[in-house]
């Protein structure tokens, strides 16, 4: 085939100063898509119809959020919730773990943030937490709330 070998490399930077972290992703572009939703915990439906382009932006923002948050509020990664793996692990019959401790940190984020960006940032930073019902629920009440006062 005439495109065997093809491949693009995709570098997505975690801010603009020379120490900032970068990840770098290679392969064919089908590849490096899904490399991409993987490696930044996307979920792979909300981005179906996203070209290349428009999700190395939307990696990009999410690295460089990211970095800002870390840096300007000097905040810290929530540990995400275990994987569905881990209740398939569960041998011995009892309810599958909860993520109940990630959930809380999460919860005490959104009670925290004193602005409709900050809700925003919270969101960019930890969208595996937002499987969780009861903390999009929260996040969308302090949001109304926020705009509110």
């Amino acid at each position: 085939m005439a495109n065997e070998g093809r491949s693009i490399t995709v570098t997505v930077k975690y801010g603009g100063d020379q120490e900032d972290s970068w990840a770098v992703f290679r392969g064919a572009a089908y590849e490096v898509y899904d490399d991409i939703v993987t490696f930044f915990g996307l979920d792979s439906k909300s981005v179906t119809n996203l070209s290349l382009n428009e999700l190395v932006i939307e990696a990009a923002q999410l690295a460089q959020s990211s970095t800002r948050i870390v840096r300007g509020l000097d905040a810290r990664i929530v540990p995400q919730p275990p994987e569905r793996a881990d209740a398939a692990r569960n041998t011995a019959g009892a309810a599958p773990p909860t993520a109940s401790g990630a959930s809380s940190a999460v919860l005490e984020q959104i009670a925290a943030c004193k602005s409709v960006n900050e809700l925003r940032q919270l969101w960019a930073t930890n969208q595996a937490a937002f499987a969780d019902q009861a903390v999009m629920d929260a996040w969308k009440a302090r949001g109304r709330a926020l705009k509110n006062s």
